[in-house]
């Protein structure tokens, strides 16, 4: 008979299952001198302007991703 570790180790090692599946249906964008939401230039090793846009770029992603759209 398990006990509650026995069972708390089996929960642990599904949900790291289902966030190493999900880290690697991520894809990776990388900046090419301007924000990825709004097209503003910035410095080339950022990839949004402020944290406004990025929230606003991840908004837009997990939208598309839920209408069965590609993302980036």
């Amino acid at each position: 008979m398990s006990d509650i570790a026995d069972a708390s180790d089996k929960l642990i090692e599904t949900f790291t299952a289902a966030a190493i599946a999900q880290a690697s249906r991520i894809q990776h964008v990388y900046s090419n001198g301007r924000c990825l939401f709004c097209d503003e230039v910035i410095n080339q090793e950022e990839q949004f302007c402020n944290t406004d846009c990025r929230d606003d770029f991840d908004k837009e992603q997990a939208a598309m991703i839920r209408n069965g759209r590609r993302s980036l």
